[in-house]
């Protein structure tokens, strides 16, 4: 896995202009709708020489738009457009409102258009961007950011993340991360990365197994099973450091696992064994009150997930005979039957968004991801091809997907568009890396 070093500078967005979107309240692509195309895009440097401050590594410009680029075909809501077709060359450019040529970018296609610059101060660098609708010639967005220039990879972000949050109205997830397990130290441990696989760092030292992380809401704390005490137990760890791991089980004690914080934060739900028989329970985050029991069945209850009103959790049981999904109504404990298709069914996780759940299912001897609406219908397999593919994690925008699959042969984590497509790795150990966990978008 490609590796960055650790930033040692807080990395600096300072806005130096920002104008208004000329169609306030416009959508550019709406993803929703049966017709979705993608957008055609043209992505272009202004000629660096004409502002001045050139750069150490003369490849930083260039590295950034990779960054850039990297982002947009993420998403899958562009159609980049190939420089080859370009009419102007970058010495002929000029940012808004100097003077662009909108026909000529309209000629080969272009509907949007992202001019962009950068020059070096020192340590730093700053990169300057424009977003322009080329269909009527206007401004939609100019930013300019400074940070450290190792930090190139997040001023791509969130240039990106400012692109879809103006052209879908939806913030991208760009300079989001993913929590995940990781054999690389020989004993399974925590490791959080940039969402696009760069970045990665150890963030536990259990020498033990540890699995199934889940995010806190605010993004600061992860919950996680553990059996570095000889038996699995949910505990709570701080990625800021500087506390020690609380657990969470309270009386709990043999196999507690499978913990998931509501999305108010203030409840963690989990499953534990009582009188040999595993039940789901919550417990109040922060203190302040008794573990509640959710389920009273003679199945097997595991793998809670949160509705994102908080009002409901699927979760995974063998009821009926073997794994199937479920959904719970939290206050009157309530459960009905999700799942009809499949001798194997789990992994949920609730969209963000609410509209789907992902899960994952045995098909033909190998499990596959799919994703059902909450009242059942509209079930649909999203990963296809040799090996199994599992765990799959929401995007905070409930349009990508992250999973573990051992297609290559050890377990990797990918990505992949709810659609099933753009399907991508972006882990590369030679040890298993598996259960990821996407968080939620950093506070601004």
């Amino acid at each position: 896995m490609k590796k960055r070093a650790c930033l040692m500078v807080v990395l600096a967005f300072l806005v130096a202009a920002s104008l208004p979107a000329p169609l306030e309240g416009k959508t550019y692509i709406d993803i929703g709708s049966p017709g979705f195309r993608s957008l055609p895009m043209a992505v272009a440097e202004v000629d660096p020489e004409t502002e001045g401050g050139s750069c150490r590594d003369p490849a930083l410009s260039g590295k950034i738009a990779k960054v850039l680029l990297q982002d947009l075909d993420i998403s899958g809501y562009f159609q980049i457009l190939p420089p080859e077709s370009y009419l102007l060359e970058s010495k002929d450019l000029k940012f808004h409102p100097e003077g662009v040529d909108f026909r000529a970018w309209a000629l080969i296609g272009a509907e949007s258009l992202v001019l962009y610059r950068t020059r070096c101060e020192g340590d730093q660098v700053v990169f300057e961007a424009q977003l322009l609708d080329v269909l009527t010639s206007k401004l939609l967005t100019w930013k300019k950011y400074r940070a450290a220039i190792s930090a190139f990879r997040a001023v791509a972000h969130r240039f990106a993340n400012e692109i879809e949050k103006e052209l879908t109205g939806i913030p991208g997830v760009f300079d989001t991360r993913i929590a995940y397990v990781s054999r690389a130290t020989g004993a399974k441990e925590l490791y959080v990365m940039d969402f696009d696989g760069y970045g990665a760092r150890r963030v536990s030292s259990l020498k033990s197994i540890c699995v199934s992380p889940c995010w806190s809401p605010d993004g600061r704390r992860l919950a996680f099973t553990s059996f570095f005490k000889s038996h699995p137990s949910v505990y709570v760890l701080d990625l800021a450091g500087g506390s020690e791991l609380r657990r969470v089980c309270g009386s709990f004690y043999r196999l507690c696992s499978g913990a998931a914080w509501s999305p108010d934060g203030k409840w963690i739900a989990f499953s534990a064994s009582v009188e040999g028989n595993s039940e789901l329970f919550r417990t109040p985050w922060g203190g302040g009150g008794a573990s509640e029991r959710l389920t009273n069945d003679w199945g097997l209850d595991v793998s809670p997930s949160w509705s994102p009103d908080g009002n409901q959790m699927v979760f995974v049981s063998d009821r009926a005979g073997h794994p199937d999904l479920y959904i719970l109504d939290v206050a009157t404990r309530q459960a009905r039957r999700l799942t009809f298709e499949g001798n194997y069914n789990g992994d949920p996780d609730w969209s963000p968004r609410g509209d789907w759940i992902a899960f994952s299912s045995r098909v033909d001897g190998e499990f596959q991801i799919f994703r059902i609406r909450p009242d059942g219908t509209d079930r649909t397999q999203v990963t296809y091809g040799p090996g199994d593919a599992m765990s799959p994690s929401w995007s905070p925008n409930g349009r990508l997907l992250a999973f573990s699959s051992n297609q290559a042969g050890n377990q990797d984590i990918y990505l992949v568009r709810i659609d099933g497509s753009g399907r991508r790795r972006i882990t590369w150990e030679s040890k298993d890396d598996s259960d990821p966990a996407w968080s939620p978008r950093p506070a601004e």
